[in-house]
């Protein structure tokens, strides 16, 4: 299929997308999410799901399989041809994962790559022959609301460049345009070549031969994202680079797909050093290789695996603290007797105040107050070693007030002086 037959069948298919889109854009009540998801099953603007579609018919009667877990034993390295493709701001694979899309390529396959950022693992082997010492950090960045996109090759390349936006909320905003940087491209013969152009002059789509096939590296994933290919010009941009597969089968990734922030960071400094070769080493490596720092780790290991045996066994479950119960009938009394003093009621007030001396009687002494006879008072002046003639004395006007209709406030005087005695002479 020509390439321009190519661009009238993605025409077609997304002139139903279009008018749809067009509807949905045109509703005020209609709210969209404006995140970069490149999710090939998302029809929201910054989702893929039409070049998803797309891509399942682009070669007839080839397989199309979406990855949906590791590439490991997925990605053949004999036999039929094939086409990996990924779209998304950032892609984690581990070193075996590496390794198969290295051998796949090397095979003669096609790994077309569009993000934001590269991993460095990955680059570390295609990018191994530095140009004048300038070692692979990352992909440059250049803010900006709107770029011009182009291709290199003279089939490819149009008369006026492809103009690209980024758009929030239906808003132009500024956005981070992804791009390879000028120092990285020293014509060797097998190094990175440049195909493509952002603004004319910022590198943005390159080519790198592995084995018998190749590295497509593209840093404007947005091209492929729904909103992007809603008009024409977006259509015939992605035909074009689309047009750098080979007849074959197409893998699409959607499991190495990581946020752009997590892609850079993992490209940082500290996961290679400044010789070009990858780290192996970690502190744990070093302080094995050493023998007084070894016997001293297995030495830490030992006490802390004796420590937890016998923690384990001779730990006793913490006893919890009980608060000795308070005595609330106390407390309501006072509570009477000061309502009582208040209303003027000088035999409900001497009343509450006996109460308050028999519970004392009762918690320091022991003695039952049921019966206020003379055994109880001989018992009474045995254990407080007070006058007898006091607790007497206390137990005549207590009953007095008790069969008196009313008390004056001079009786309830001196029956409080009485037990205040008490209390300041027992024992």
């Amino acid at each position: 299929m020509s390439r321009h037959r190519r661009t009238y069948a993605l025409g077609g298919i997304l002139l139903v997308v279009l008018l749809l889109l067009a509807v949905l854009f045109s509703t005020r009540n209609e709210r969209f999410d404006w995140r970069e998801t490149y999710d090939e099953e998302s029809t929201e603007p910054y989702g893929t799901k039409v070049i998803y579609d797309f891509l399942q018919s682009y070669f007839p009667g080839k397989e199309f399989i979406t990855l949906k877990d590791s590439i490991k034993h997925v990605l053949p390295v004999e036999g039929e041809t094939g086409n990996y493709i990924f779209v998304g701001e950032a892609l984690y694979m581990d070193s075996i994962d590496l390794r198969y899309l290295r051998d796949f390529v090397s095979a003669g396959n096609v790994a077309f790559i569009s993000s934001k950022t590269i991993p460095f693992d990955l680059m570390f082997y295609l990018y191994f022959d530095e140009c004048d010492e300038a070692y692979w950090d990352d992909y440059d960045i250049i803010q900006d609301t709107l770029v011009h996109l182009n291709l290199e090759h003279s089939n490819l390349r149009a008369d006026s460049a492809y103009e690209y936006q980024f758009f929030s909320h239906n808003i132009t905003q500024y956005y981070n345009w992804s791009y390879v940087a000028d120092y990285y491209f020293c014509e060797l013969e097998e190094g990175l070549v440049p195909i493509g152009y952002m603004n004319d002059s910022l590198v943005n789509f390159v080519r790198r031969k592995m084995g018998d096939g190749y590295f497509y590296l593209h840093t404007t994933p947005l091209a492929f994202t729904n909103l992007q290919l809603l008009d024409d010009e977006g259509q015939e941009y992605a035909s074009a680079l689309l047009s750098h597969l080979q007849e074959g089968a197409i893998y699409w990734d959607s499991y190495s797909r990581v946020p752009e922030w997590l892609g850079r960071r993992r490209n940082q400094n500290q996961y290679y050093s400044p010789d070009r070769s990858l780290s192996t080493d970690s502190p744990l490596q070093y302080i094995l290789s050493q023998p007084p720092l070894a016997w001293a780790w297995y030495l830490l290991l030992a006490m802390g695996l004796l420590y937890l045996i016998f923690r384990a066994k001779r730990k006793q479950r913490i006893i919890p603290v009980v608060e000795a119960n308070s005595n609330t009938s106390l407390e309501f009394i006072a509570t009477i007797g000061r309502l009582s003093f208040l209303q003027n009621n000088h035999k409900q007030l001497a009343m509450q105040q006996m109460k308050l001396f028999l519970a004392y009687v009762r918690e320091h002494y022991y003695l039952n107050t049921r019966e206020l006879d003379a055994t109880f008072v001989e018992k009474l002046v045995y254990k407080s070693e007070t006058d007898k003639a006091l607790i007497d004395k206390i137990l005549l006007l207590y009953k007095n007030i008790k069969s008196s209709s009313f008390v004056s406030e001079n009786t309830l005087i001196e029956f409080h002086q009485r037990l205040d005695a008490f209390y300041r002479n027992c024992k």
